[in-house]
Parts: structure tokens; C-alpha cells; sequence
């Protein structure tokens, strides 16, 4: 499943790092969301919920248990996002950009780029021409 959103942060960030951070807490609120109506509709998950993100120092502060002076402007989302690592309810994962799919939705690319991130999600050749297409 792939869910995504594209808005203006309410919070003005020092970093990128800071920014990828507050797009994961929003992301595993949305995941976490997710998971429990899915379990009202009867649909029960297994395991956890794999998260990817492009931004190694974001997961990287999600994982490590160390309190750090840099990221005390952002405790909240901090400790919201190790609680679900560590009670294994989101499971974070590193996948490079090039290969992350939601920018499919939210960014200008090349057309190959398009393409390539377009034939991961779909079971059809993308460089096929509808009728009277260009």
C-alpha cells in the first residue's frame, strides 16, 4: 500500500534531516491509523509496518536510543517514532531516493525516471502508446 500527502510544514526546520524526521512521525501517525482500522474491518496484520525513507541521519536518530543535544527541538516526534521501532509496530527501512515510489505523486521527474518507478508499481509496459497518444 502506498500512502502519501503533499503540504507545507507547519514548523519551520534547521535541516533536511529535521524535515525527513517530521515526515516519518506523520507518516507512522497515518501508518498507525491505518493498521487499527484495518482491524476493525476484520483485516488482521501481521507483523510490523515497513516504513522507507531516503534520509539515513532520520532513521538513524529513529533507532538509536540516544538522547542527542540536536535533536531536542524535536523530542516529541522523536520519542513517538522510537516507541513504535521498539514495540516493533513500524519497522524503519533505508531505500535510496531513486527507488522511492511516492515521489512518483509528489515530485517532477525525467520521463525515465517516471517510467522506472512507474513499472515498479504497475504490471503493464509503460512505454506502450495508447491509441492516437503521442
Amino acid at each position: 500500500m502506498i500512502s502519501w500527502k503533499c503540504k507545507k510544514q507547519s514548523q519551520t526546520s534547521k535541516s533536511s534531516t529535521e524535515v525527513e524526521y517530521r515526515s516519518m512521525s506523520a507518516a507512522c501517525s497515518e501508518i498507525i491509523w491505518l493498521r487499527r482500522l484495518l482491524s476493525e474491518l476484520g483485516i488482521k496484520m501481521e507483523g510490523s509496518t515497513i516504513l522507507y525513507g531516503d534520509n539515513t541521519s532520520a532513521i538513524r536518530i529513529a533507532t538509536n536510543p540516544v538522547h542527542h543535544e540536536s535533536t531536542k527541538h524535536i523530542d516529541i516526534d522523536c520519542h513517538y517514532i522510537r516507541e513504535l521501532v521498539e514495540d516493533r509496530s513500524i519497522n524503519l527501512r533505508y531505500i535510496s531516493s531513486k527507488d522511492q515510489l511516492d515521489d512518483l505523486f509528489t515530485k517532477a521527474m525525467s520521463r525515465s525516471q517516471h517510467n522506472y518507478l512507474l513499472s515498479k508499481i504497475m504490471f503493464c509496459d509503460t512505454e506502450h502508446k495508447l491509441e492516437g497518444g503521442y
